[in-house]
């Protein structure tokens, strides 16, 4: 008791567990206490300025002697020490237990000895454990619906940005205007919006328009319509974008002059056969 005692806090007259704090010339008073000093924050027996709260002196050997007194089990009576008694009594077999389903509803409480009995017969505990495995699969597919959620989000972004990009500010030349174009603008439009589907096919169109003779056609082909179109054809699975840029090649490849056989090698050499192909089988 007299060891007790002297490990008192000056402050609240009680041995504190934990952190104990001390000012610069010893004195000793609990982590606690030293919380509640208000500014400006002084030692409470001399008086002595103390430095912020953060960086509080701790007495290591005073926290280390009240560790050391003894204790006992508030539940079996088992004599050990105050540094030690917390952890038995959060083991210890005597310590009342409430059932796992406690929160369902049932109110037993009893020994650790008896749980696992009660358990087994407990209605709501066995509900709990067979619902187990069914809130695990909720919780996963919830998790899983948040990722698409958020995936969709992105998607729903990328879409209203195309379509801005496809429709706002007059950007990309509608299908009116692609119509009244000449080859040199039709080509350029497509370069300038290769990635606008809507541009891609009006283009195609136009182009098949344009080829009407051989003069035509020849020319198409050597400012790279065929290349261009194919470009098309690889960057749009759309069903328009496809049909048009097909019949474009068909009729800039068509023709039975010399320079016809020319064309048609150009397209075969830059993958047109098999876009045709890979059209029809979509």
């Amino acid at each position: 008791a007299m060891a007790a005692q002297r490990l008192e806090c000056p402050v609240c007259l009680e041995v504190q567990d934990g952190q104990q704090h001390q000012c610069r010339e010893g004195h000793v008073f609990c982590a606690s206490c030293d919380s509640s000093l208000r500014a400006p924050r002084r030692c409470p027996e001399c008086r002595m300025a103390l430095g912020p709260l953060s960086q509080a002196i701790r007495s290591r050997s005073h926290e280390e002697r009240i560790a050391a007194l003894p204790a006992a089990c508030s539940h079996c009576g088992l004599a050990t020490t105050r540094g030690d008694v917390a952890a038995h009594e959060q083991g210890c077999p005597q310590r009342p237990r409430a059932c796992s389903a406690a929160e369902a509803g049932c109110a037993w409480s009893g020994l650790l000895a008896d749980k696992a009995a009660h358990e087994a017969t407990c209605p709501l505990a066995v509900c709990q454990r067979m619902l187990a495995p069914l809130r695990a699969r909720v919780v996963a597919l919830e998790a899983e619906l948040r990722s698409q959620g958020a995936e969709n989000e992105q998607l729903l972004s990328r879409l209203a940005a195309l379509e801005a990009g496809e429709a706002g500010e007059g950007a990309a030349p509608s299908d009116a205007a692609v119509q009244e174009m000449d080859l040199a603008a039709a080509m350029s439009a497509l370069r300038a919006h290769a990635s606008v589907p809507r541009v891609a096919a009006a283009v195609g169109d136009r182009l098949a328009d344009l080829c009407a003779d051989e003069r035509s056609r020849q020319a198409a082909a050597e400012a790279g319509a065929i290349e261009l179109v194919m470009a098309a054809l690889r960057t749009h699975s759309e069903e328009r974008v496809q049909c048009k840029g097909c019949a474009a090649l068909g009729t800039i490849c068509s023709g039975t002059e010399g320079g016809a056989e020319g064309r048609q090698q150009r397209a075969a050499d830059a993958g047109a056969l098999e876009a045709v192909v890979a059209a029809m089988r979509a």
